[in-house]
């Protein structure tokens, strides 16, 4: 059976028909003239395809990427000089084995047939070792082949080496440089090697007739006379491709990089056979292939991962588009780009029907090289990344792993083997046949964890089953998670706690005044205030803003320096009902006067020395020091306020660093759920204090006010000239037997330092540290854990003003 016959015998019939379609039209539309002998026996040119090549080992000299490894296991009684004569007649028969690259005479690259001389195949003997042993010996050697690089200058591209294992057992590695070679001119090899193999090991002369052509003929064809063809299929790939997103946004463990390394890891991916035969059935339905089938399943895949609706996978095509090319030993392999349109989330049906049509197109206008088209289109590129796509796609519709016997018992097997180099960012590669589709993931391990391509296996398979069972579901329906992530997702999704969350704040910080009240709730500087003190001066203000005007559920502007009154006016403004937007003194008057009419505040809790700051502020104004006789004249028992669950607690605005700041409404049971989490994942049951050292502006003012009133402990509260210093921050933490500190990581930075060069006390009594506003850095992560190696490191950044306390926006 001939080459091309053999490989149409194992495409479906829809393929079959397909590939004669397509060869039809090509032998209408190329014009080509027929492919003869070259002239001359000198130097040729390069194709396309080894050009590329050839550029690619001047980028990066003796890489290993494009070796190709073959192995086969060689069982029964082996005629070793009769293999070693069979691979030098392989060799002489084809001149791309005895091709080297060297420069023309003027400086291009060309291919240099080099004359048949006398073949050795070098032969390892293991039998004196351990039988387990050799199969580990074997094993090195095997992947010590693969990543041994070749010279293209000084050849040979072909590295046979006979391992043998014991006397009916042997291990026969090839490694060839993809610039001669590709899985094609492979299966030819090893056809050819069996085939002469049998002949020499009984005495008989080659059976194969003489090639009639050579790959350096069909190098020098291509340069002459497809030239129109491929200016023709240029015009329409660059339509094809134009405004396709150079880069496929793929989650990573690790940032692209051209330093990282290219060894590929493989992932396992299979599927029932339920779903393969559905696929099948699918395909049929749709007038598609299993190919085109799965292929679409794979952008489905990529576009729910990456997000995006316009995405390019790469797949190989044999590129022996006419009959005189199956016989010849080189690269014709081609690269296509399928472009597919996943915009209006269609369902499976109807994007099968769209990369159905993409790979027809393709596929009809595979004669352009890819590096052609990459050549002339000039797409955004990179050491890591691959022009127009990062995703490949391959099916084979059997494996190469079945047994042929040679000669006299003697079985040569293909050792199915890993990818050992990745080319791609990320690669599906399937095969077809009775038992169902498998096959593996391959990635780059310098980019993803086995870990994560794993769980991207399984949400592969999830996808195409899903697809198999319902194509009319649409591509945002399609199932992705597993079975046991589904029940991971309710086990994280079952929130209830015995948490209190529908009562205000404020009420549960009285019911602690109760139970302890006269324990010290604010202690700031001298000032101390306890539970009772803290209750009643907050009740009086509450009444006096009522009567005030002030309503459930508004907010009122608190501008004052942090200190104990500025505790009582938090208090005592949510004990009215009412919302507290912190106001920054530090910020400019002309962003205080926004900020409150922006919230629409009907009241203002300051004092006297700011309060002149806003003199247009049309609302109520209370200065708790000159207001302080009327405030004290007020009744101090407690009055219902009229606030629930879903009332507002505060506003508070972000930075508007990216233009008019926005407020965020925050509701009682959004700041109680963020309390209940700190209390029990940060504080735990020992607890720590914590000092207030954040503005009552910024959101980390809520895990370090609220906390320790609800647990019966006091507020810390320090003052401005110690919060700026880290050396006084440090004496003050130093002074607590549990102590926490929660800033910037810059601040926290410059603590660290102080301790580090000997300028303040280490604080023996330090728990933890919170830290937020800024982003934490590794190494001011790595000096923390220098110094205090038990201390719970919280990175709080990230989350805006919105998320952090888990708030509700109206």
């Amino acid at each position: 059976m001939s080459g091309l016959q053999e490989h149409l015998s194992k495409l479906s019939p829809e393929r079959r028909l397909l590939l004669q379609k397509l060869l039809q039209e090509k032998a209408r539309d190329t014009g080509a003239s027929a492919l003869r002998r070259r002239v001359g026996e000198g130097p040729a040119p390069l194709s396309f395809a080894q050009q590329r090549f050839w550029f690619m080992d001047r980028m990066e000299p003796g890489s290993p990427v494009y070796n190709v490894p073959v192995s086969l296991r060689l069982r029964g009684g082996l005629d070793a000089p009769a293999l070693e004569r069979a691979l030098g007649e392989t060799v002489r028969r084809h001149e791309a084995l005895r091709t080297v690259f060297g420069a023309g005479a003027d400086g291009d690259p060309v291919q240099v047939v080099r004359p048949a001389g006398t073949f050795r195949l070098p032969t390892v003997d293991l039998a004196g070792l351990p039988s387990a042993e050799r199969e580990r010996v074997a094993a090195r050697m095997a992947a010590a082949e693969m990543w041994h690089p070749f010279d293209l200058e000084r050849g040979p591209l072909i590295r046979p080496l006979r391992v043998r294992l014991d006397e009916e057992d042997t291990v026969l590695l090839f490694t060839l440089h993809h610039i001669v070679s590709d899985q094609w001119s492979v299966d030819l090899l090893l056809r050819e090697v069996m085939e002469l193999y049998s002949a020499f090991a009984h005495g008989e002369p080659s059976p194969l007739p003489e090639p009639e052509l050579q790959y350096a003929d069909y190098a020098v064809w291509q340069r002459e006379h497809l030239g129109e063809v491929v200016e023709r299929q240029l015009a329409y790939w660059r339509e094809r491709l134009a405004g396709a997103p150079p880069v496929l946004d793929l989650p990573a463990d690790h940032p692209p990089s051209a330093a990282l390394p290219v060894e590929a890891g493989s992932v396992p991916l299979r599927l029932s056979g339920a779903a393969s035969r559905a696929l099948h059935a699918l395909a049929r339905r749709e007038g598609a292939t299993p190919f085109m089938t799965l292929l679409a399943g794979w952008h489905a895949f990529l576009a729910r991962y990456s997000g995006q609706e316009d995405v390019s996978v790469g797949t190989p095509v044999a590129g022996r588009t006419r009959p005189e090319l199956e016989g010849i030993f080189g690269c014709f392999v081609n690269t296509l780009v399928i472009r597919a349109d996943l915009s209006g989330d269609p369902t499976a049906r109807e994007l099968l029907g769209r990369v159905r049509e993409a790979t027809l197109e393709a596929e009809s206008h595979q004669d352009l090289p890819f590096e052609r088209l990459v050549e002339a289109l000039q797409p955004e590129r990179g050491p890591h990344l691959t022009p127009f796509f990062q995703a490949m796609f391959t099916l084979e519709n059997q494996e190469r792993t079945t047994p042929v016997e040679a000669t006299d018992g003697l079985r040569m097997e293909p050792l199915p083997g890993k990818e050992q180099s990745a080319k791609v960012d990320i690669k599906l590669e399937l095969v077809d046949d009775v038992e169902g589709m498998r096959g593996a993931l391959v990635y780059r391990r310098g980019i993803r964890d086995a870990a994560t391509v794993e769980r991207m296996a399984e949400h592969l398979r999830a996808l195409l089953e899903g697809m198999a069972a319902d194509p009319d579901r649409r591509l945002s329906q399609l199932p992705l998670l597993a079975d046991g992530e589904r029940a991971r997702l309710a086990e994280w999704n079952a929130t209830e706690s015995p948490y209190d969350t529908e009562r205000p704040v404020h009420l549960r910080i009285s019911e602690q005044a109760e139970r302890t009240p006269d324990a010290v709730a604010v202690r700031s500087g001298d000032a101390r205030l306890s539970y009772t003190e803290l209750e009643r001066r907050a009740t009086r203000l509450a009444r006096h803003l009522r009567a005030r005007g002030v309503a459930p559920d508004q907010p009122v502007g608190l501008l004052l320096e942090r200190g104990a009154d500025a505790v009582v006016a938090v208090l005592g403004i949510l004990r009215a009902g009412a919302a507290y937007l912190a106001l920054d003194p530090g910020l400019p008057d002309e962003r205080l006067r926004f900020l409150l009419d922006d919230a629409g505040a009907r009241a203002l809790v300051t004092d006297a020395a700011l309060a002149n700051r806003l003199p247009v502020f049309a609302g109520a104004v209370v200065r708790l020091d000159t207001d302080a006789d009327a405030i004290a004249a007020e009744c101090a028992e407690p009055f219902e306020s009229g606030a629930d669950a879903r009332s507002l607690a505060y506003v508070i605005y972000t930075s508007g660093s990216t233009g008019t700041p926005k407020g965020v409404l925050v509701e009682h049971r959004g700041l109680s759920n963020y309390l209940a989490f700190f209390d029990e994942q940060v504080l735990g049951e020992e607890g720590f204090a914590l000092p207030l050292v954040s503005r009552l502006s910024f959101d980390a003012h809520a895990r370090q006010l609220f906390p320790p009133l609800l647990r019966g402990e006091s507020v810390w509260v320090l003052p401005e000239q110690t919060v700026t210093d880290p050396a006084a921050l440090l004496e003050a933490l130093a002074g607590e037997e549990r102590v926490s500190f929660g800033g910037v990581p810059s601040l926290w930075g410059a603590m660290v330092e102080a301790i580090r060069a000997g300028e303040a006390p280490k604080p023996a009594g330090l728990r933890a540290v919170l830290l937020g506003g800024e982003a934490l850095s590794p190494e001011l992560v790595g000096r923390t854990r220098e110094l205090f190696p038990d201390v719970a490191i919280w990175n709080h950044y990230g989350p805006t003003e919105a998320t952090v306390n888990t708030t509700v926006a109206r």
